[in-house]
C-alpha cells in the first residue's frame, strides 16, 4: 500500500485533506466554529386595565406582541403554567384578585410572568347564583361561583346586558311539554317505578335536580307520537252523535295517573289539550287521518259542528272528575296541515270562527266551564289566521278566548309581537317545537327560540313529547325523528336526561309561574331574556350566539358585574334585591336592534350575521323601534348602522331615521339602506348627522321607504353613534 502511496503521490495529498476535513467538521475545529442560535424569549404578555385600585366591576385584557403566541393564565395568585386556562377573552374583575399570565409562542421558549392585582373598593350589592349549559354537554346545568353586583356603570366599549325592571312586559306561565300516548305508556308502564318516580320530579319539582316544568299540552286522542290511532268515541266506525259511548278509559291506564302526579308535584301546573282529529264518524272521509284517499283534505262534517262542541265538554267534564282541570283547550292541532299517516284534520280560519262562536263557546258556557281556548295552534307563518278568528267581534270580545297558540315549524316569532300590538288583550302561547335529528345544534337551537318567544310576548313554551325511547318510538305513523326531554329505554325503562331537559331547566327552574318579563337588551354575540318573580328575585337567562369565549357586564339599575362564557353556552343569573336608578343604553356602543323596548311595523327573526342574535326584518314604511333611555354623552359626531336589502325585491335605498323622544322628534341621524345582494347579506353603511343630540333620550328609528307604499325596505342588525 505505502508503495504504491510513494509512486502517486496525489492521492497522499487527497487523503491528507479529507482527513483534515472531517477533523474540522466533526470535532469543532476552526477558528470560525460557532454554538446553535437559542430559541428566542416569547414577549411577557401585557394587561389592557391598569393594576389598581377600581369603584366598580372591570375587565381586564391581556395581550402578548408575539406572534402566534398563546397565554396561559390564573385569578388565584398561583403561577401559571401550560396547564392553566387559555386566554380567550377579556377576565371578568368583579372582587379584589391577582391575575397572572405567562405567555408561549411555537419554537420559543416560555415568557418571564405578568401580573396584576385589581382591588374593587365600590359598595358591593346583591349575591348572584350562576348555572350553565354547554353545547357540547361539558356543562349542564352546572353551578359555577358565585358573583356580585357591584356599584357602577359598565364601560361603553365592553358589550353589556342592560335589565331594566322599570320596563314591564308579559306575565309568564310556565315550560313544558306534552304526556303523548308514547310518553305515557314508558313512563308508566315500561319504566321501573323508581325510576318513574324520580323522573317524574326531576320533571316537575323545582326541589334538588328538578326543573320545575309547569305546562303540560295534552293531545285529546292519538297523535303523531303515540301506539295507535284512537279517540274517546270511536264506536266501532258507527255515528254516535249523543256520545252515549264516549269513554277517557285510554288515558286512565297512563296519561291521567301521570298528569295527576305532575300537578301533585307542582299545584302551579297549567294544562292544554286539544284533538289532533275528532272521532273519524265527524269527519267527510270516516277517517282520523288527515288526508283522504284522493287526495282531499278530510273537513269536519258541519251537521257535527254541535256534537264536536260537546265532545270537548265531556273530555272536560270527565277529567274534572277524575281530578284534573284543563285550564286551556284549542280546536285543533295545525289545522293547515293534513298528515296522511297520523291523525290530522283541516279547519280554515273561517271555519274555526264559526265553530268557536256557535258552538264551543256557548257549550263551555251552558256547561258551567271556566277552561279557557286558545285559537290557531299553528306556525308563525302564518298569522293572518289568527286575525280572522280574533277580528270575530264575539269572539274577541270573549273573555274565555285567552289568545293565540303558536308552533315553531315555520316562521319566526317576530310574529307574536305584531299579534300582540294588534290584540293587545290576547295571549301569545308556544306551544310545540319538537327537537329533531335535523337540528345540528339542539343547545344552541334551544337557547335562541325560547329567548326569542320570550321577548316577543311568549307566555309559555312548550316542547313536544316529554319522552321517547331509544328509537324515537313508540309511534304508529307520525314523527321518526322527533326527540324528547328525557329518553326511557324500551327494555330496561332506564331514564337518560337528554339536552332538551338542561336548556328548558335554564328558564323552567328559575323563570316560577306568574313571573313578569322585563327589559333586558342583547349585545354583540349575545342574547338575553330577563325576569321578576312573585317572590321578589330576579332571573337573567344569557347566551353566547358565537363560536368563541364572551366577555360581558350585566347592567342593573345602577349596579353592574362582569363575566365571560364559552362559545354557544348559556347562563342563567339569579338574585333577590331591588333595582337603584335607571340604566341607559350608550349611544356610542353597539346597540343591537333586536333590543328595543318596543316596536311596529317590524318583527326579529335569527341572523346570520356575525355573531349571531337576532335582527329586525319585515319592515314597511314608518316601522319604527324605540329605544329607551340612550345616553348620547356630551354629543356625537357619526352614525352607521348594519344593513340587509335584497335588491331584486325593488325596495332598496329607503332610509333609517334616527329621531329623539318621537317617532316626528328632532332628526338627529339617518343611514340609506343599501342594495346588498340578499336579505341576509350585511353591510355597514355609514350614515349622515342632522342634528346635536346631548344627554339621555329616547330614541325612535324609523324606517322610510324610497317609493312610497312599499314594504321590505330593509333589514336592521345594529347600529352606533360615534
Amino acid at each position: 500500500m505505502f508503495r504504491d502511496l510513494a509512486v502517486r503521490p496525489s492521492y497522499v495529498s487527497f487523503f491528507l485533506l479529507a482527513v483534515l476535513i472531517f477533523s474540522f467538521c466533526c470535532c469543532g475545529g476552526g477558528s470560525g466554529s460557532s454554538s446553535p442560535t437559542p430559541p428566542a424569549v416569547t414577549a411577557t404578555p401585557m394587561f389592557t386595565l391598569a393594576a389598581g385600585t377600581y369603584s366598580s366591576a372591570q375587565t381586564a385584557a391581556i395581550t402578548d406582541s408575539t406572534a402566534g403566541a398563546i397565554i396561559y393564565y390564573t385569578t388565584d395568585g398561583s403561577a401559571p403554567t401550560t396547564a392553566s386556562s387559555v386566554y380567550s377573552t377579556a377576565v371578568p374583575v368583579n372582587s379584589t384578585v391577582t391575575v397572572k399570565a405567562i405567555a408561549e409562542a411555537s419554537g420559543d421558549t416560555q415568557s418571564a410572568t405578568a401580573s396584576a392585582t385589581y382591588t374593587i373598593q365600590g359598595n358591593v350589592g346583591p349575591a348572584v347564583s350562576v348555572v350553565t349549559t354547554s353545547s357540547d354537554l361539558s356543562q349542564k346545568m352546572t353551578a359555577q361561583p358565585g358573583i356580585a353586583f357591584m356599584a357602577g356603570t359598565a364601560a361603553a366599549a365592553t358589550p353589556t346586558l342592560v335589565m331594566d325592571e322599570s320596563q314591564a312586559y308579559q306575565q309568564v306561565e310556565g315550560f313544558g311539554a306534552s304526556i303523548t300516548d308514547s310518553a305515557g305508556y314508558l313512563l308508566n308502564e315500561v319504566a321501573p317505578a323508581s325510576a318513574r318516580d324520580t323522573a317524574m320530579n326531576n320533571l316537575f319539582s323545582r326541589s334538588s335536580g328538578g326543573i320545575g316544568l309547569s305546562f303540560l299540552r295534552n293531545p285529546m286522542g292519538s297523535s303523531d307520537i303515540a301506539r295507535s290511532m284512537y279517540s274517546y268515541d270511536d264506536n266501532g266506525g258507527t255515528a254516535d252523535p249523543t256520545l252515549m259511548n264516549f269513554s277517557i278509559a285510554h288515558d286512565q291506564a297512563d296519561i291521567l295517573p301521570l298528569t295527576l302526579k305532575a300537578r301533585q308535584i307542582n299545584p302551579q301546573l297549567k294544562i292544554m289539550a286539544n284533538p289532533w282529529s275528532p272521532p273519524g264518524w265527524m269527519k267527510t272521509d270516516d277517517s282520523m287521518l288527515g288526508v283522504l284517499s284522493g287526495g282531499v283534505a278530510s273537513t269536519l262534517l258541519p251537521a257535527m259542528y254541535p256534537t264536536f262542541a260537546s265532545y270537548f265538554v265531556d273530555y272536560l267534564q270527565a277529567y274534572s272528575a277524575a281530578g284534573v282541570n284543563i285550564d286551556y283547550i284549542s280546536l285543533q292541532n295545525e289545522p293547515l296541515y293534513v298528515p296522511t299517516d297520523y291523525p290530522g284534520m283541516s279547519m280554515p280560519a273561517t271555519t274555526q270562527t264559526t265553530v268557536l262562536r256557535d258552538s264551543i263557546l256557548p257549550a263551555l258556557n251552558a256547561a258551567g266551564l271556566t277552561t279557557k281556548v286558545l285559537v290557531y295552534d299553528h306556525n308563525w307563518d302564518m298569522p293572518s289566521y289568527p286575525q280572522t278568528v280574533l277580528a270575530d267581534p264575539v269572539i274577541g270580545a270573549s273573555s274565555q278566548v285567552a289568545g293565540v297558540a303558536w308552533h315553531g315549524y315555520g316562521g319566526t316569532p317576530g310574529a307574536m309581537t305584531a299579534m300582540h300590538n294588534q290584540f293587545p288583550g290576547s295571549g301569545m302561547y308556544m306551544t310545540e317545537h319538537s327537537g329533531g335529528t335535523w337540528v345540528s345544534n339542539q343547545v344552541r337551537q334551544d337557547f335562541e327560540e325560547i329567548t326569542h318567544v320570550m321577548r316577543n310576548w311568549g307566555k309559555a313554551y312548550v316542547k313536544w313529547s316529554l319522552a321517547l325511547d331509544e328509537n324515537l318510538g313508540p309511534h304508529s305513523g307520525g314523527c321518526s325523528t322527533c326527540t324528547a326531554p328525557i329518553t326511557a329505554n324500551s327494555t330496561t325503562g332506564a331514564i337518560t336526561y337528554n339536552s332538551e331537559f338542561y336548556t328548558m331547566g335554564q328558564f323552567s327552574k328559575y323563570i316560577l309561574p306568574g313571573a313578569t318579563r322585563v327589559y333586558s337588551s342583547n349585545a354583540s354575540g349575545l342574547i338575553s331574556s330577563a325576569y321578576t318573580n312573585p317572590d321578589g328575585s330576579k332571573a337573567l337567562v344569557a347566551f353566547n350566539d358565537t363560536s368563541i369565549a364572551q366577555t360581558f357586564q350585566v347592567q342593573w339599575g345602577g349596579q353592574t358585574f362582569a363575566y365571560s362564557l364559552p362559545s354557544y353556552t348559556g347562563a342563567t343569573f339569579t338574585w333577590s334585591g331591588m333595582q337603584s336608578g335607571v340604566p341607559s343604553l350608550s349611544a356610542k356602543s353597539q346597540i343591537m336592534a333586536s333590543s328595543y323596548s318596543s316596536v311596529t311595523g317590524f318583527e326579529t327573526e335569527t341572523t346570520s350575521d356575525t355573531y349571531g342574535g337576532f335582527d329586525l326584518g319585515y319592515s314597511a314604511s314608518g316601522s319604527t323601534a324605540v329605544f329607551k333611555n340612550v345616553d348620547f354623552g356630551s354629543g356625537v359626531s357619526g352614525v352607521k348602522a348594519r344593513l340587509a336589502c335584497d335588491a331584486s325585491a325593488g325596495t332598496c335605498g329607503g332610509a333609517v331615521e334616527f329621531h329623539l323622544d318621537s317617532a316626528t322628534g328632532a332628526l338627529v341621524g339617518s343611514a340609506v339602506v343599501p342594495s346588498t345582494g340578499g336579505w341576509q347579506n350585511w353591510q355597514t353603511a355609514t350614515g349622515t348627522l342632522s342634528g346635536s343630540a346631548t344627554g339621555v333620550h329616547d330614541l325612535y328609528l324609523v324606517i322610510k321607504a324610497a317609493n312610497s307604499g312599499t314594504s321590505g325596505i330593509g333589514n336592521l342588525n345594529w347600529f352606533q353613534f360615534n
